[in-house]
Parts: C-alpha cells; sequence; structure tokens
C-alpha cells in the first residue's frame, strides 16, 4: 500500500520497491514506476499501484470424473505483473488518494480469472479418467496439464501476467468416496494390524511364559538351596549338638574321673585314718592292757587293805552322787577283820 501524506491541497505519495506506480493526469500517463515518491495535485490526478512481486492464489476446482464421482483438485499458483500498465488496463488497480489503498479487490479478481483459465485443462483430464486413476495419477497429470496451460495462455500475455510455478496438492474425491476407496486398504492395513498385534501378543505370551519359567527355575533353584541351607543348618546343629555331647561326656568323664580321683583318695584317706585309728586304739588298748596287766599284777600281789582303797578310790572317782549307803556289821567285820590279820603278820 502506497503512504500518501497531506499538506495544505498537496498531496505527498511514496510508494515500496515491490509497488510499481501509475500517474495519469488529465487521463494520460505522466509519472510511472516502482518506488517513487513525490508530490501531486488530487483533484487533476488518478494513481494506479500494480505489484510486481511474486503473487500466490489458492484455488478449488470441483468436477466430475469418467465413472461420474466428484473430484476436488486443490492447486497454488505463483505468478507476477510483467507489464503493469496492460494489467491496469484491463484490472481496476486504482488506490485512494486519501489513504493510498485499492478502491476494489484486484488480486481477488485476479484469483478468479487464474481458476476460470485452469477450470478447462483439469476438466479436460479429470473427465477422462476414472476415480481410482484419478485419485493415483490425477495430481501429476493435472500439473502437467495447468503449466501447458497457463504458461502459453494468451489472455495471461494480453494482462501482462506471467506465470512463475504450478503446484497441485492434492486431488481427492467426496469424504464418503474415499473412505469407501480407502476401506479395503484399510482392511489390508488392519489385518496386517491385527496380526501384528497377535504377532505381539503371542511375542508377549511367549516372553511371559520364558519369565515365568525362569521365575519357576528361580524358584525352585532357591527351593532347594533353601533345602540345602536347612539340611546344613540341621547338620550344623547334629555337630553342635555332637560336640555339645561330646564336651558334656568329657566333662562328665573327667568330673567322674575326678569324683573317683577324690573318693580313691577319701577311701585311702579313710583308710589311713581307720588303720591309723585301729592303730591308734590297737596302741590304746595295749596300753590299757598293759596298764591293766600293770594293774592286776600290782593288785595281785598288793595287800587287801591297799586293793579296798584303791577299790574305794576307783569308786569315788566314778560314782559324783551318793544317796544311800547301807554298811552292814559283816561287810565291816569281814574288812576289819582282814585289815587285822594283815596287820599281825
Amino acid at each position: 500500500m502506497a503512504h500518501i501524506n497531506r499538506l495544505l491541497i498537496w498531496r505527498h505519495l511514496r510508494a515500496e520497491p515491490n509497488q510499481y506506480i501509475l500517474h495519469y493526469k488529465n487521463g494520460k500517463l505522466r509519472r510511472s514506476g516502482p518506488g517513487v515518491a513525490y508530490w501531486f495535485h488530487p483533484l487533476a490526478a488518478a494513481v494506479a499501484q500494480v505489484p510486481v512481486e511474486d503473487i500466490e492464489t489458492i484455488f478449488l476446482l470441483r468436477e466430475r470424473s469418467a465413472d461420474f464421482q466428484d473430484v476436488t483438485v486443490q492447486a497454488a499458483l505463483t505468478y507476477r505483473v510483467v507489464d503493469p500498465a496492460k494489467a491496469a488496463q484491463r484490472v481496476n488497480f486504482a488506490i485512494s488518494l486519501e489513504n493510498g489503498a485499492w478502491t476494489e479487490q484486484p488480486l481477488e479478481r485476479l484469483a478468479r480469472i487464474w481458476s476460470q483459465w485452469a477450470q478447462q485443462p483439469v476438466r479436460a483430464v479429470l473427465t477422462a479418467m476414472p476415480v481410482v486413476e484419478a485419485m493415483q495419477l490425477g495430481a501429476r497429470r493435472v500439473h502437467e496439464a495447468l503449466e501447458t496451460a497457463l504458461r502459453d495462455h494468451v489472455e495471461a500475455a494480453a494482462m501482462g501476467l506471467a506465470v512463475v510455478s504450478v503446484q497441485v496438492d492434492h486431488v481427492s474425491p467426496t469424504a464418503e468416496l474415499e473412505k469407501a476407496l480407502q476401506t479395503p486398504t484399510r482392511e489390508v492395513i488392519q489385518q496386517k494390524a491385527d496380526e501384528a498385534t497377535f504377532q505381539r501378543r503371542a511375542l508377549a505370551v511367549e516372553k511371559e511364559r520364558a519369565i515365568k519359567e525362569n521365575e519357576l527355575a528361580t524358584q525352585i533353584e532357591l527351593t532347594r538351596r533353601q533345602e540345602n541351607l536347612i539340611r546344613q543348618e540341621g547338620t550344623n546343629q547334629m555337630l553342635a549338638i555332637q560336640q555339645e555331647t561330646e564336651r558334656q561326656r568329657f566333662a562328665v568323664e573327667a568330673e567322674a574321673e575326678r569324683q573317683e580321683i577324690a573318693a580313691r583318695g577319701n577311701a585311702e584317706e579313710t583308710r589311713i585314718r581307720a588303720e591309723a585309728e585301729v592303730e591308734a586304739r590297737r596302741q590304746h588298748v595295749q596300753v590299757d592292757t598293759d596298764a591293766e596287766a600293770r594293774r592286776v599284777e600290782l593288785w595281785r600281789d598288793a595287800p587287801s587293805a591297799v586293793i579296798l582303797g584303791l577299790a574305794v578310790q576307783r569308786f569315788a572317782d566314778k560314782v559324783k552322787t551318793i544317796e544311800h549307803l547301807n554298811l552292814t556289821p559283816d561287810l565291816l567285820g569281814d574288812t576289819l577283820q582282814r585289815l587285822l590279820l594283815e596287820r599281825s603278820e
């Protein structure tokens, strides 16, 4: 869009380098060129702005195939204005002298013109092929037809237009027909997907089985090791019990041996003591016997009075208390008589 500034009754126009300005005064071309800047009087001026850059337009064409099926073609066309004067004569590129905007929509009109020019070659291609072939090869053939028809189009050259490039995005039928045509392929793909799913599930089941077998083998190995551990623990316990029993047996035997030795010592000590006591008693008895023998011998040779006195003395030593004492005349008479006889002798 051109930039227009006001100064009293004058206007100043400044265009971009990709915009071609055509300035008319009193019906005659007075100034032209891309990216111009100048002052002018608006009351006697008419200005057209023609873009000389590449312009892209997209259009949809609806046709029927050889088997009477609706087909849609989406194409993108890039073109440029090579002769701005011719284009300005055929299409209104006039701008407002107040703000520099186009008074109409010239690019939209050019897009409709290009769509109309593309309609005939597209129709010629699609009506000659069935819809399946149109979907498979239609884009390439339509592109070739459009490239040939639009580049050599007489009206385009007369309007100062030139094609830069043509691109056909896709050729497609209606949604229902496309879905119906895609169904067999989708079924095949779905079957392959199902087969892949089944294979994946089978592989998963196989892997799961392998995992279960591995877990079972691991569990069996762990059980076996646990059994070996329990058996080893039992063996260790039996060994410990045997060692404890052996230790206790040794302790009992040592205790028994100690007690036997002690018993032997005690017995020997008792025997020695008994023998000593027997010997002591024997000697004591011997001493007593000897003493008694000497006493008897003494008593045998001693007078009756002495014997009587000794007997009384022994009696007095043995008897602590005398409660009753009976002395008969016979006892005293005999005793006195015996004493008197011994005195007389």
